[in-house]
């Protein structure tokens, strides 16, 4: 029997209840679906980490319902330089962008891998909002996949991956953006960009007007990460993937797929086993949203290899860039 239920009044009651009794939930966001615990429950967590697979290495985001509810899950005493950037960072909230932020002892050591900061953001969809004021209490809740694999923005991709550890799945129909939110630490003279998302480096410039710098590339699963979707392989299908070169002239070989930003003309397209063009213009927007939903059906195909367009790396182009070199993470042309 399916787990996956309409997000009705009841549905979404029986959802916190499951929550409160340290179950896990399957949960809408405007991202990505992710796999919700109670996340003051250190047990509940651990759930999640075990149904994942995932390093408990890897922080966790918490989700609040609203901004005002951040002194639950933050340290009481926060630099004032730093609530400055937040105040400047609240047109985003609710919205796809993490926190870095100094925590409270009041979250568990399971939620930020024993760091002295806590991931955290107010998600937009109205479902998983409702949820979290259902519950009263935040909720912990990475991306509900097996861990490296490709990202779920379906219902249905939940319950392929980890229906068995789910006590039901609320249904929100496609995630709105497709990819998971911007992650930026905040310190006070400077911030730095540990995931790129929705909410571009240039959003962020623009709104904090200071120097918004990077972190290495890691590149070992025991690196103690600052903040999830960090890893050197990440959002990868079981399909050998592989990003195009500059001049898309590679050789097509049997049984490949093509995932194409925009449409190809008849004599490329003509040589692949299947297509899979995102947008008609080439929006960036519309192929976030369509990617991670594409590459699970190209990985449903037994194809010999899946063969990805690329993008420039400025503004939503950098995360799309991001989320496939670490899906393509074998390939290091």
């Amino acid at each position: 029997m399916s787990k996956i239920f309409p997000p009705t009044d009841e549905a979404i009651a029986q959802a916190a209840v499951f929550l409160a009794q340290g179950e896990l939930i399957g949960m809408p966001t405007e991202t990505v679906y992710g796999v919700a615990a109670n996340a003051m429950n250190p047990d509940a967590v651990a759930k999640i980490f075990a149904s994942k697979g995932r390093p408990s290495s890897n922080p966790l985001i918490v989700h609040l319902s609203d901004a005002s509810d951040l002194g639950q899950v933050v340290a009481d005493s926060i630099a004032p330089s730093i609530l400055n950037q937040v105040k400047k960072l609240s047109p985003y909230w609710p919205g796809p962008l993490t926190l870095v932020l100094p925590r409270s002892t009041r979250v568990p050591d399971i939620v930020t891998a024993g760091h002295s900061t806590v991931a955290v953001r107010v998600p937009e969809n109205p479902i998983a909002r409702k949820l979290i004021r259902q519950c009263g209490f935040p909720l912990a809740a990475p991306s509900a996949n097996r861990s490296k694999y490709i990202s779920p923005t379906l219902a249905s991709h939940v319950e392929q991956g980890l229906g068995p550890h789910v006590a039901m799945i609320l249904d929100g129909g496609p995630c709105e953006f497709g990819i998971e939110s911007t992650i930026v630490r905040l310190d006070g003279d400077h911030a730095t960009l540990l995931r790129p998302g929705i909410i571009t480096r240039e959003d962020l410039a623009d709104r904090l007007q200071i120097e918004i710098r990077d972190v290495p590339e890691v590149h070992s699963e025991s690196t103690d990460l600052i903040a999830p979707g960090m890893m050197h392989q990440h959002y990868s299908p079981r399909t050998p993937a592989r990003l195009l070169d500059a001049s898309n002239s590679e050789a097509v070989p049997p049984h490949c797929g093509r995932i194409a930003f925009q449409p190809l003309p008849f004599n490329v397209a003509s040589k692949y086993t299947v297509m899979d063009v995102l947008s008609s213009t080439g929006n960036l927007s519309e192929v976030a949203r369509k990617l991670f939903a594409s590459l699970r059906q190209m990985d449903e195909r037994q194809l010999e290899m899946i063969h990805i367009d690329r993008c420039p790396e400025q503004g939503l182009g950098l995360a799309i860039m991001d989320r496939l070199r670490r899906a393509t993470v074998g390939d290091r042309s």
